[in-house]
């Protein structure tokens, strides 16, 4: 078998540092022609409309790169001091809403007054959506990864409840505030053109930022920051440094999103400023952590996205191509980054028998590796405790027989399984990935790819198992590329799992646009029988929990059984905990501590894309923008909940499961938009997160690399 190995260059020269982008941007835009190709496009046509059409509106570039720039400074500060901001976007929309609110409000204060102050107040709402995440890191020692990108999410079904009720302009059913007073609104600096005063906020804090960074108390903060034992050693105080990251890093998305309506839309509505979030963190890599890096990097990417509008007026080739560019460049990047870090060794290794490798690591006192898994006599007590209550359940619906609170209790039910499946496999899947020590961020991606390429497979093909089987397909795919970057090249992972996702999910709407286009009634697959399970499907209340699709059943009650199994009782179970314990106590037990990683980010991902795959196959049987995705974050956050135990995390997805049926049954009844509804599940995942977070405890190895010496 190949073994790969790595070995550190010494540092780069800066000429060499400044061409991994250039390299990047180039490499990609010229794999980007497979994509014309694709779409039957015209590739001198596609690529002069993309390339050159902006310098024809330079107006236009600073316009659209103004809040890329200022979200890329966001993410770049946190990244500088390793507080990974993932949730930029959301803080983004904080700030909007505030320019939105305070705009309508006070549009009567004088433009000296109200411009200014709205300016600070949308800062200090990003800062203080950012804040949260410091806090609940400090205090109750959350990752900030998952809490940003919960928060993040919840905060985007609060901007569309509210756009939907309270903040709704009176002038239009659509999602949307009214439009801000004329005092609000950023002077325009040049007549004829979208160029306002906001446009020069990046080029104001670049050299802030860049006297901050080299030449004040912050760079101190920051080289603290990434050496927290020489730091306490030092005398600096972490939790007050990590606020004042906090505080910029989130202030700067806020003041991003405020520009961002005071300066161009004038309104706010639920999807201002698409993939921002993503396109900054591409920003901020490809700009190596800079902000003059960045400011270039922003520039660049904000001719990609008005070259791609006017491709795509002008050629027919879906403007997703600008967007397949830019998470294209993140990865080739990414891989540049690496190979010019590395020298990469390849050699022939014999292959040792699986029962030697176990028989040595038994042998070796690996105590780390021991099962993580509920014991047998726990398990029984749990299985005891359900049967109760679904006995109790059964009694109290047949006292109630016919009454609309059995009814509804029996629709909550059968719901929960149906909104419980898809985080089940995704949940188990990045469990799974999470075992051996690896982090995919790439789930909201896979799961969207699932969905979309599920779909088009089952479309096409007229069969649900074709469309399941290619997002397994898919998802072991993308999983492939994943443990490629971060297990073989040893890429930071949190930048890895994004680049997936960006680059999956993108590539997925673009293959969609492309083979069915985006007709006025979207296309469905042929509904999936139920199949009921005898007399069991005639019970009160519970009765709905065995009158499901094969794929719950397979999803809800098969999948947790085989992976409690496989985890708590098989030799391949004590192999993924113990390279995610102890790699190199594995590595040393001859145990290929690559090849399991890459087995599990692969089956894992696959798991993913099948939980996807279950809102276009079977839930909605349609494919669209965003479906498949809904829950992939709390899937993240149900692993950590569950402390990597499968059983464990199979009942936190059900309580979550029951908690989306009830708030669905909820919508029916309150008289307030659903999306308020919607943001529960993510803000009492942080809730409960913070309540039992101290008591989580992650595989020893998580997030480390590891390479042999």
């Amino acid at each position: 078998m190949l073994e790969l190995s790595l070995e550190r260059r010494g540092a780069p020269f800066p000429l060499k540092r400044l061409s991994l982008p250039i390299l990047a941007i180039s490499l990609s835009i010229l794999t980007s022609a497979i994509y014309v190709l694709m779409a039957g496009g015209d590739l001198g046509a596609v690529y002069y409309y993309l390339l050159t059409w902006p310098f024809e509106n330079p107006a236009e570039i600073l316009v659209t790169a103004s809040p890329l720039i200022l979200l890329a400074f966001s993410v770049l500060v946190a990244f500088r001091a390793r507080f990974w901001n993932l949730g930029a976007h959301g803080q983004f929309i904080v700030g909007g809403l505030i320019a939105a609110y305070f705009g309508v409000q006070l549009k009567h204060l004088m433009p000296q007054l109200l411009i200014p102050l709205i300016l600070i107040l949308g800062w200090l709402g990003g800062a203080a959506a950012c804040l949260v995440s410091w806090w609940l890191k400090v205090y109750r020692n959350q990752d900030e990864i998952l809490t940003t990108l919960l928060i993040w999410s919840a905060i985007l079904q609060i901007c569309a409840g509210l756009l939907t009720g309270p903040m709704r302009s009176p002038y239009t059913t659509y999602p949307q505030s009214a439009e801000i007073g004329a005092n609000a609104k950023l002077p325009i600096l040049i007549p004829g053109t979208r160029l306002h005063l906001g446009v020069l906020a990046p080029f104001i804090l670049l050299a802030i930022l860049w006297f901050l960074m080299n030449r004040a108390i912050l760079r101190n903060w920051i080289i603290a920051a990434t050496s927290p034992r020489v730091a306490e050693l030092e005398g600096f105080s972490l939790p007050k440094i990590y606020f004042w990251i906090a505080f910029i890093s989130g202030g700067l998305a806020g003041l991003a999103g405020a520009c961002e309506v005071m300066g161009i839309l004038y309104y706010m509505t639920p999807f201002v400023g698409p993939n921002y979030g993503l396109i900054a963190l591409a920003i901020t890599m490809l700009g190596g952590l800079d902000p003059i890096g960045a400011t270039v990097a922003g520039i660049f990417f904000s001719i990609l996205i008005n070259g791609a509008n006017a491709m795509s007026w002008n050629t027919g080739v879906p403007s997703f191509l600008s967007d397949l560019i830019q998470a294209q460049t993140l990865i080739i990047f990414l891989i540049l980054g690496a190979l010019g870090t590395y020298r990469i060794h390849i050699r022939l290794k014999k292959t040792v028998k699986l029962g030697k490798s176990l028989i040595k690591l038994e042998g070796s006192g690996v105590r780390c590796a021991s099962p993580r898994v509920i014991p047998s006599h726990r398990i029984s007590r749990i299985t005891s405790y359900i049967l109760a209550a679904l006995v109790a359940l059964v009694i109290m619906g047949a006292i109630m027989r016919g009454s609309y609170l059995e009814r509804a209790l029996s629709s909550i039910v059968g719901l929960t399984l149906v909104s419980a499946t898809p985080i089940i496999f995704a949940s188990l899947g990045e469990m799974l990935i999470e075992k051996t020590g690896v982090l995919n961020l790439g789930i909201l991606g896979i799961m969207i790819a699932g969905a979309g390429w599920g779909f088009m497979a089952a479309y096409f093909s007229g069969n649900i198992l074709f469309g399941i089987l290619a997002a397994a397909v898919v998802g072991a795919l993308l999983g492939l590329l994943h443990a490629f970057l971060v297990v073989s090249l040893g890429c930071q992972q949190h930048i890895s799992g994004i680049a997936v996702t960006f680059y999956a999910m993108n590539l997925t709407y673009f293959a969609h646009r492309v083979l069915i286009g985006s007709p006025l009634v979207e296309p469905t697959v042929p509904a999936t029988p139920t199949l009921k399970l005898g007399p069991l499907s005639d019970l009160p209340i519970v009765g709905p929990a065995f009158s499901q699709s094969p794929y719950i059943y397979a999803g809800a009650y098969l999948l947790p059984l085989v992976l409690i199994f496989i985890l708590g009782k098989t030799r391949w179970g004590l192999i993924l905990r113990a390279v995610g314990e102890n790699p190199r106590a594995a590595d040393s037990s001859l145990i290929r501590v690559h090849t399991v990683r890459y087995y599990a980010v692969l089956a894992g991902s696959a798991l993913m894309a099948i939980g996807g795959a279950f809102y276009s196959l079977i839930d909605l049987r349609s494919f669209n923008l965003n479906v498949g995705g809904e829950w992939s974050w709390i899937a993240m956050a149900l692993v950590v909940l569950g402390n990597w135990n499968p059983a464990w995390i199979w009942l936190a997805c059900i309580f979550f499961g029951s908690l989306n049926a009830l708030q669905a049954w909820l919508v029916s009844i309150v008289q307030i938009p659903y999306q308020f509804f919607q943001s529960i599940p993510y803000l009492l995942t942080v809730a409960i997160s913070a309540a039992l977070g101290k008591r989580a405890r992650p595989p020893k190895a998580f997030l480390q690399s590891y390479f042999r010496e």
